[in-house]
């Protein structure tokens, strides 16, 4: 048994680069072609540089005339070439396939995603920065709420500042004004903040220029005392 194990483990291994087995399938190499590459490697590391078709089939269920054609189609598609060689200790020129077209294109392919990653970081920085500025001006404002409220925000409250700035379309300045408003008459809370908001969209009302001036007509109008805004 031990002899066995030895034998087997003396058989050896084939290396493949990692990277052709990741990428082949972007290469447009299919799996019977990638099959037949693993087994000219094998042969190649055994020594043997230019395994003869009956050879190749032996190792594989491919029928011979449908390994000739793959075979044919590498080299048309010039995945592999048959190049020749002369032993150096014998003198003898030999065939044998040469791999090297095939890590060529292999790194083609992975020299063109880099590129074509390295565009789309370019152009997603921007819009990234954009983003990210975006998200801490709104952390932000739920900030001033928290402040202004005293305590944590609840979930409604969160939700209802998102809607706020992703559907409604209100400026994050606009919304503070509304808040100041609200502060003034000691509502704070945040449907009253919407309410004022309402009112505002109403009355075409975009900016907290706009807004500064509508409350204060509205207080001159008001009875003393009470400073409630026209909801």
């Amino acid at each position: 048994m031990d002899t066995e194990i030895l034998q087997i483990l003396q058989e050896g291994a084939t290396s493949i680069s990692n990277l052709l087995l990741k990428r082949y399938k972007q290469t447009s190499l299919s799996d019977e072609e990638m099959i037949l590459i693993i087994h000219i490697l094998s042969f190649q590391q055994e020594g043997n540089r230019f395994p003869t078709i009956q050879e190749l089939e032996d190792r594989m269920s491919m029928p011979s005339t449908r390994l000739i054609q793959t075979l044919q189609k590498l080299i048309k598609e010039e995945w592999i070439s048959i190049d020749e060689y002369t032993d150096p200790q014998t003198g003898m020129r030999h065939e044998l396939y040469n791999l090297t077209p095939l890590y060529r294109k292999l790194y083609q392919s992975w020299r063109e995603q880099r590129h074509a990653s390295r565009r789309i970081d370019a152009l997603a920085e921007p819009y990234a920065e954009i983003a990210s500025a975006a998200e801490s001006e709104q952390m932000g404002l739920y900030a001033r709420f928290e402040q202004a409220f005293g305590r944590p925000l609840s979930p409604f409250e969160i939700e209802t500042i998102h809607i706020w700035t992703a559907q409604d379309g209100y400026s994050d300045e606009l919304i503070l004004t509304a808040l100041r408003e609200a502060a003034t008459v000691g509502k704070l809370h945040i449907r009253y903040i919407d309410r004022i908001l309402l009112e505002w969209q109403k009355q075409q009302i975009s900016s907290v220029e706009e807004a500064r001036h509508y409350s204060l007509r509205f207080r001159r109008h008001q009875p003393a005392g009470d400073q409630r805004q026209p909801l």
